[in-house]
């Protein structure tokens, strides 16, 4: 278990980077929810009172006094419906950015844990892995021949002009 538990914390701290997302996504949409909620509660309030105002006017045509007084307190509810609704979505936005700015950062420093882990876990694997010390010996055997050609061809050009 030894061998791999650097691979272990890598899988580990990709898993944390996820979550912090998920983290991000439920805070959107707890906060989408409440706006939506209040917008759906607004409405019903605003055409229950609509329904209360035109069973006014058909029940008492003539009091004209009570009609102006329901129409008047009518309009400063919704009036007041609405600026609380526009004070939860402005407090909702600016919240939300103040998150994201979280969630940024927190990405930031679990990306640079990831890419840390990343790195021990490939020496980890490279170390127990009979193969790989094959492969660097062969890619070494490859690099050097392709160097001193790409060498001897440069003297070559450079001795032609």
């Amino acid at each position: 278990m030894a061998e791999s538990d650097p691979i272990q914390k890598y899988f580990d701290s990709l898993l944390a980077s996820y979550d912090i997302l998920v983290e991000a996504v439920e805070k959107a949409t707890d906060r989408g929810i409440k706006v939506s909620r209040q917008l759906t509660q607004d409405v019903v309030q605003g055409q229950r009172e609509a329904i209360e105002l035109g069973r006014k006017f058909a029940t008492q045509p003539t009091d004209y006094q009570q009609l102006y007084s329901a129409l008047l307190s009518s309009a400063t509810e919704a009036q007041g419906r609405a600026l609380a609704f526009t004070q939860t979505a402005y407090q909702e936005a600016i919240a939300a950015g103040a998150d994201a700015r979280e969630t940024v950062q927190k990405l930031v420093e679990a990306n640079r844990e990831t890419a840390r882990l990343a790195m021990e876990a490939a020496r980890t694997f490279a170390t127990a892995n009979p193969w790989g010390e094959a492969f660097a010996k062969a890619a070494e055997t490859f690099t050097r021949p392709a160097s001193a050609e790409t060498k001897a061809a440069r003297e070559k050009s450079a001795s032609a002009s």
